[in-house]
């Protein structure tokens, strides 16, 4: 079955008859049909009208008969590029009341070995920070609508690496390996320590004082911070704006509650990172976002935190075909797709917008004590944004590495 049929079959029954009488009214290519097709999925997703409802079919077929196809064209694409460039309306979509996804958990005999940073193009169209990625754990309960990792593995199973200790152990290290990430197959706090996950890697992170690692997390469990961990492992959370918690965000921790947890990490004296990705261009985003800023800025010190990073929501082509098969109700599709650096985000000029807003919201003071910097993100948006920019890879690598060592290594 090829790609417009499955995409087809996962509509409902009343928007497939509509897709096939517009393909016989107007004679549609395979290719307007595909592009009807996606649209349709993005608005069933999102609650919306159909596009057969957006549009004056009698007019359209009134049209000389020559020229029905281009007007109908014409004008579908109008109607889609008003939709797809305003920013999305909650107001009317109530997806808070969903729960995280029911899965199960086990411990696996999983070979352990160091991935890439997921930038989309190495070095080339983002500037990366060369982070290596250890899956300690892989997939989520969490249910976030634009997330990836549910498409990648079996959505109803948690798999944590087994004898994970002796596995770290076993690594081998090179000097180019001083930053890790264990989020991003999973979420690194959702279990907290219940299979000792974080005790082997905080083992592992004290033979190894000058390897940075790093936790990143969507949930409020704060049972872990009953216990000293090195100064070296570093906790972060990924936050939002609270209207895309509620609606895009689904089963994770309330915002409020992450930076509970995060302020129960410092007091106990840890360090804490944030990640406030992926930015969601909403109707009142620049509020919101707004208050993230201030909400951080009032409960922590710069001294506290390790990072501060930024980010907007990029999709693969696969990612974006999971989501419209999947039959989840979600608004997430709601964007110009621009393809850059071969996966489809905001439009360049969105993103300066929200970025640059996001951090001047923060006083000068703060934000110019901690380290920031943007993910996954055209390296022409950072001297707009954050006042300061690299013209390689390995330049921005070499600030974090100097900045982050120089804060963990304080006393």
């Amino acid at each position: 079955m090829n790609a417009k049929e499955s995409l087809k079959n996962a509509l409902s029954g009343s928007i497939r008859e509509e897709i096939e009488s517009l393909v016989t009214l107007f004679n549609l290519t395979e290719q307007e049909e595909l592009e009807l097709v996606k649209a349709e999925a993005d608005l069933q997703r999102a609650k919306e009208d159909s596009v057969r409802n957006r549009m004056d079919i009698d007019r359209l077929l009134s049209v000389d008969k020559g020229q029905r196809r281009k007007e109908f064209i014409k004008e579908f694409r109008r109607i889609m590029k008003s939709y797809y460039s305003s920013p999305i309306d909650y107001s009317s979509f109530n997806e808070k009341d969903q729960k995280r996804a029911k899965v199960s958990v086990s411990l696996e005999d999983i070979s352990l070995g160091f991935g890439k940073c997921p930038c989309p193009v190495d070095g080339e169209k983002t500037r990366c920070c060369k982070l290596k990625t250890l899956d300690v754990i892989t997939q989520c309960a969490f249910s976030c609508s634009y997330c990836s990792v549910q498409a990648f593995y079996n959505q109803n199973k948690i798999n944590v690496v087994k004898n994970l200790k002796d596995k770290l152990n076993s690594l081998s290290l090179d000097e180019s390996i001083w930053h890790i990430g264990t989020g991003q197959a999973s979420d690194s706090l959702f279990l907290a320590d219940d299979y000792n996950t974080i005790t082997d890697l905080s083992e592992f992170a004290a033979k190894h004082p000058n390897i940075v690692i790093e936790l990143k997390s969507k949930s409020g469990r704060s049972d872990i911070f009953n216990k000293k961990w090195p100064r070296n492992l570093i906790f972060t959370w990924s936050l939002n704006a609270e209207t895309a918690i509620e609606n895009e965000e689904r089963g994770t921790a309330k915002l409020i509650e992450r930076l509970n947890a995060a302020e129960k990490a410092r007091d106990n004296g840890s360090l804490v990172g944030f990640h406030i990705h992926p930015m969601i261009y909403f109707k009142g985003w620049q509020d919101e976002y707004y208050k993230v800023a201030k909400e951080l800025e009032k409960r922590f010190s710069a001294d506290d935190i390790l990072m501060i990073s930024s980010g907007t929501l990029i999709f693969t082509k696969e990612n974006l075909r999971f989501i419209r098969e999947s039959g989840m109700n979600t608004k997430i599709l709601q964007m110009e797709k621009t393809l850059s650096a071969g996966k489809y985000t905001y439009p360049f000029e969105i993103k300066k917008e929200m970025f640059s807003h996001l951090f001047s919201s923060f006083s000068r003071s703060f934000i110019s004590s901690v380290f920031t910097y943007l993910c996954l993100e055209d390296p022409q948006l950072w001297l707009p944004v954050l006042g300061r920019e690299y013209q390689s890879d390995r330049e921005f690598e070499s600030d974090m590495k100097r900045s982050y060592l120089k804060k963990i290594n304080l006393t």
